[in-house]
C-alpha cells in the first residue's frame, strides 16, 4: 500500500511530511541545547538527525499508521522551522499524545500554537480521536502556555516522572477531549 501523504495548511504554516531535504533545517535546531533541555533526547549530533529523518520515513509506511511526524513549513517562503507530532495509542487507536518544536529563531511568533490547533484538528477530524494528550516539563512554561492557548485543560502533573538530562523531571500533562472540541467548533469559535 502507498502511504497518503499529509499536508495541511493554516493561515501561515504548510504541515507536512519531512523530506530529505530537511536534514540540516532539522538539524539546525535539534542540535541546540536551549531548544532541547527540555527534552528526553538531544541535542543531537548529525547522525542522530539523520536517524531522526530515517525513522519518519519508515513510520509514514507503517499499517496501520499511527505515528505522524510532520515537518513545519512557513507558507510564505518554504522554510522549514520545526516539527510536529501526533502518535496515536495503538491499543485503542482512540487516544493520542501530541508534541512540537520550533527553532528559536521564529519562537514568540504563534507558530507552535499554530501547528497545535492545526494537529488537534487533524486527530479529531481525520482520526476520529476521542482525547489528545500533550506534556511538559513542570519548568516549560512556554510549552504550558502553547498548550493553553491551544484548549487544553491540565489533567495532573506527575512528580518525579523520570530522569531527563541527570535531573528528575516532574511532567505537567494536558488533555483536550473531543467534545470540548467540537463544542468550540459547532458554535464556530477559535479553541482557546
Amino acid at each position: 500500500m502507498i502511504a497518503v501523504e499529509v499536508k495541511i495548511e493554516t493561515p501561515r504554516l504548510l504541515i507536512r511530511e519531512y523530506q530529505a531535504g530537511d536534514l540540516l533545517s532539522i538539524h539546525e535546531y535539534a542540535s541546540q541545547p536551549s531548544v532541547v533541555r527540555y527534552e528526553k533526547w538531544g541535542p543531537n549530533a548529525y547522525r542522530d538527525t539523520e536517524g531522526f529523518l530515517r525513522d519518519t520515513q519508515i513510520s509514514k509506511n507503517e499499517e496501520p499508521r499511527v505515528t505522524f511526524e510532520l515537518g513545519i513549513e512557513l507558507k510564505n517562503d518554504g522554510r522549514q522551522i520545526g516539527g510536529c507530532e501526533l502518535d496515536i495509542s495503538s491499543l485503542d487507536g482512540c487516544a493520542a499524545i501530541m508534541g512540537y518544536i520550533i527553532n528559536p529563531l521564529f519562537w514568540n511568533n504563534g507558530y507552535a500554537t499554530e501547528a497545535a490547533k492545526a494537529l488537534v484538528t487533524f486527530g479529531f477530524e481525520e482520526h476520529n480521536l476521542v482525547v489528545i494528550r500533550g506534556t511538559c516539563d513542570s519548568k516549560n512554561l512556554a510549552s504550558q502556555r502553547v498548550l493553553e492557548k491551544t484548549g487544553f485543560v491540565l489533567e495532573k502533573v506527575i512528580p518525579r516522572d523520570f530522569i531527563q538530562k541527570g535531573i528528575m523531571r516532574d511532567t505537567c500533562q494536558y488533555m483536550m477531549v473531543r467534545s470540548h472540541y467540537m463544542q468550540h467548533k459547532n458554535k464556530g469559535q477559535e479553541l482557546s
